[in-house]
């Protein structure tokens, strides 16, 4: 019996060590791994005709899982955001991969923000720029 007590208190102390660092400090603060993105369309100065979708494929990874991905489409020079929206995804690894409706994608030069944000607040970006011209 007292292998058995001994084993179950050998397996708890394993199981508090192995989570150390989650509650180090007691709080969820910052611990410098931020989350990594990848964006695989729209690639970098893409040139895209004028729709009004925009196919939107990337993935975030991270240890502590995803808490919030925020996408934003504004036009370059323009004060509006033609997407502006956050999902809450909380998973280590998303795979995104949709296309957007997006009402006044014309011709111009746009930018797409996306930020990830992990459950010990660390934030990473991406900015990637596009360009939309007429079917003509």
């Amino acid at each position: 019996m007292k292998l058995k007590t001994w084993l179950a208190s050998l397996a708890a102390i394993s199981f508090m060590t192995a989570c150390e660092d989650l509650f180090e400090d007691g709080s969820l603060q910052p611990d410098g791994s931020k989350p990594n993105l990848t964006v695989k369309n729209p690639t970098a100065n893409q040139t895209l005709a004028t729709s009004k979708e925009l196919r939107i494929k990337l993935t975030a990874t991270d240890k502590d899982k995803i808490k919030a991905l925020e996408v934003r489409v504004h036009e370059l020079g323009g004060n509006a955001e033609l997407v502006n929206f956050t999902t809450f995804p909380d998973k280590k690894i998303l795979e995104v991969d949709t296309l957007l409706t997006v009402p006044g994608l014309r011709t111009g030069e746009y930018m797409l923000t996306i930020s990830a944000t992990d459950f010990r607040t660390n934030v990473a970006s991406k900015e990637v720029g596009f360009k939309v011209k007429s079917e003509n």
